[in-house]
């Protein structure tokens, strides 16, 4: 009986010295240490615009290439430089070119190029998905969920707006010349190259009597 009670108090010993050993945390506190920082699309944004948008120009087609293919093989067109997302039939794309400004509209910039092609640069209306599709950097694997994957093109479009169109309208008149890059859309089914309308990710004017 003695050795029986021996045997029990030093298991209750045991135990105390194991609880006591443990440090025991609230759940909620302890849930609280493992919540990721809240997304910063602004940020996010600002970074992609500054180390990758420049290396997707760089990549990019030249635009009478790309729009030759569209007209005569549009497949490999979507194939080799269109981006889509999922079973989607709009598929974007990016490309650089130059020309001269021909007019400046309330919307939008025509610009001539060789072989008498004109193209619109967008210069309001700057919303939706093409710059963060057509430029081909930001993966959708990359997202918890869609409103961060959107925001994203929310804050894009805001710098195009401020660096770019903001600039480029108080600067640009006809005759000027420019470089330039921008992402634009396409519909599979319906490829309407002749109205295209490139949304501007990078501009550079040169004033022709210069």
């Amino acid at each position: 009986m003695k050795k029986t009670l021996k045997y029990s108090l030093g298991m209750v010993v045991a135990i105390v010295v194991i609880i006591l050993s443990l440090d025991v945390q609230k759940l909620d506190k302890h849930n609280a240490n493992e919540t990721p920082g809240e997304f910063n699309a602004a940020v996010y944004a600002h970074e992609v615009w500054n180390s990758r948008i420049p290396k997707a120009i760089d990549e990019a087609p030249e635009i009478l290439s790309l729009l030759n293919m569209l007209a005569s093989n549009p497949g490999k067109a979507f194939h080799d430089y269109g981006r889509k997302l999922g079973i989607s039939s709009r598929y974007y794309f990016m490309a650089k070119g130059e020309g001269k400004v021909q007019s400046v509209e309330e919307e939008y910039l025509i610009v001539s190029m060789m072989d008498s092609l004109k193209i619109k640069l967008a210069t309001d209306f700057i919303f939706g998905n093409t710059v963060r599709d057509g430029s081909g950097v930001v993966n959708i694997d990359d997202f918890v969920n869609m409103t961060d994957f959107n925001n994203v093109s929310v804050e894009l479009n805001k710098i195009v707006k401020e660096e770019i169109v903001g600039i480029l309208k108080a600067k640009v008149h006809p005759g000027m010349k420019m470089d330039f890059a921008g992402t634009f859309e396409i519909i599979e089914n319906n490829p309407e190259i002749g109205s295209i309308r490139i949304i501007p990710v990078s501009v550079k004017l040169y004033d022709e009597k210069f």
